[in-house]
């Protein structure tokens, strides 16, 4: 392919053209104008979101956001790049593969500008929940196809979920057992768990699997789940009162005295050196006093949970609680330990100092990284927070395999990262700690 026709020439061109409309004001143009060219522009989105797919496949077939970029994955980079969260980024990887590999009907429909890449999108989720019959999948695109040529985004979703229906009325009669082994096969596969942060001081719990381990989880927890009286009824002058807890908090009640049970066992050690601990990192000053707010929000836990103080001097009550306590400028005063071990202590006090992954862009937890060595320890380098930078295990091989280089900066002991440079014409790069939109 020559220079001229590269996507990155070709969209410049495009860029370039359209400027000669920036001086002109909205208002002088003609209605006419004005509808056309809004029209002309749901086109150009299209096709440019085509086109967008296609680059966005090739890229992940190449793993260039790892092998060049050096991020965790295509979606982590892209996500970055488009300024989109997480959930967008994901799905957009996940829609351009569809388009491009089977959705083509559907992705000559959005470069033609005949569908949005919203309703593209509509399609995509839509067709893959059928049954995998491809003749079956084929109609069912067309279908939707056709639909959206006359219905906006959210008419077009609600005749998606219908669309099973349409195209395949009998497949009540059809479900045999191959067809629920594969429903199962798709819950397990798609299974998952969010513990997060409801921003109003508690936490929201999310999550989906098999009807296999859901009940695996009912065996282990309705056992817990009794309803208990609210005052002993053994206690003299006292009558029995039912338990208030409906059974939504008896089930949450009995899921966390589940995992209070598991950190309570004693099992080998599992992870960086000892068994896994409830880790809070607060202000010496609030945890002794109990009074004020941390204005770093770093009354926090291994996984990112922020607590209020009076949560921490509860937890801290308990012997497998393992405070790591900071002073006024967030340096670490004393590390809690509950084993001999000092990689332990040092990786308490690691996680204390960097929170999450450090390398530019990344935020993956504690629990998914590992202790780098700025300088190796088979170079002379020591095993000390003053040598050590906490990075996820994607990015520790970066580290390891690539030109990427880290330091601790001498302003505030704190990691930055020097990127290699892509080009030799490029100007040397320079010390980063969080990566430009634009590489």
């Amino acid at each position: 392919m020559d220079a001229v026709a590269s996507p990155t020439a070709v969209l410049a061109d495009a860029r370039v053209r359209l400027q000669v409309l920036d001086g002109r004001v909205a208002a002088g143009f003609s209605d006419d104008e004005l509808l056309d060219g809004l029209a002309a522009i749901q086109t150009l989105k299209g096709a440019l979101a085509a086109l967008e797919a296609r680059l966005l496949v090739e890229t992940d077939a190449r793993d260039l956001a790892r092998k060049r970029l050096h991020w965790g994955s295509t979606s982590d980079w892209f996500t970055h790049l488009a300024g989109l969260t997480r959930r967008e980024g994901r799905r957009a990887v996940v829609h351009a593969l569809q388009l491009v590999t089977e959705r083509p009907e559907t992705l000559s429909a959005l470069h033609s500008g005949h569908v949005s890449d919203t309703q593209a999108a509509i399609i995509c989720d839509a067709v893959d929940v059928l049954p995998s019959s491809p003749a079956l999948r084929a109609r069912g695109e067309q279908v939707l196809l056709d639909e959206a040529r006359r219905l906006n985004a959210t008419d077009l979703a609600r005749t998606a979920r219908h669309l099973a229906d349409v195209v395949d009325p009998d497949r009540t009669e059809r479900r045999d057992e191959a067809a629920l082994a594969r429903e199962e096969r798709a819950a397990h596969a798609g299974r998952f768990l969010s513990v997060t942060d409801d921003g109003a001081g508690g936490v929201r719990i999310k999550g989906r699997g098999s009807a296999e381990s859901g009940a695996v989880l009912r065996a282990a927890l309705l056992p817990l789940t009794r309803p208990a009286p609210a005052v002993d009824p053994d206690a003299p002058g006292c009558d029995s009162q039912a338990d208030p807890r409906d059974h939504g908090a008896r089930m949450f009640d009995a899921l966390v005295q589940l995992a209070q049970h598991a950190l309570d066992t004693d099992q080998a050690p599992a992870s960086h050196g000892a068994r896994p601990r409830v880790a809070v990192t607060i202000d010496y000053r609030l945890l002794a006093t109990g009074v004020g707010l941390d204005p770093r929000g770093e009354a926090c836990t291994d996984d990112g949970l922020r607590l209020s103080v009076a949560a921490v001097r509860r937890l801290a009550c308990d012997a497998d609680v393992v405070p790591v306590c900071l002073g006024s400028d967030g340096e670490v005063l004393d590390v809690g330990r509950s084993s001999r071990l000092v990689t332990a202590a040092l990786w308490r006090a690691l996680v204390a100092r960097d929170r999450h992954c450090t390398f530019p862009g990344c935020t993956r937890p504690p629990v998914m990284c590992h202790a780098h060595h700025v300088v190796h320890w088979v170079d002379g380098g020591t095993t000390c927070l003053d040598n050590l930078v906490l990075v996820c295990g994607a990015h520790h091989s970066v580290l390891h395999h690539s030109p990427w280089q880290v330091r601790l900066s001498e302003a505030d002991g704190r990691p930055e990262f020097l990127p290699p440079r892509r080009l030799a014409s490029q100007d040397p790069p320079a010390w980063i700690r969080h990566r430009p939109r634009r590489e």
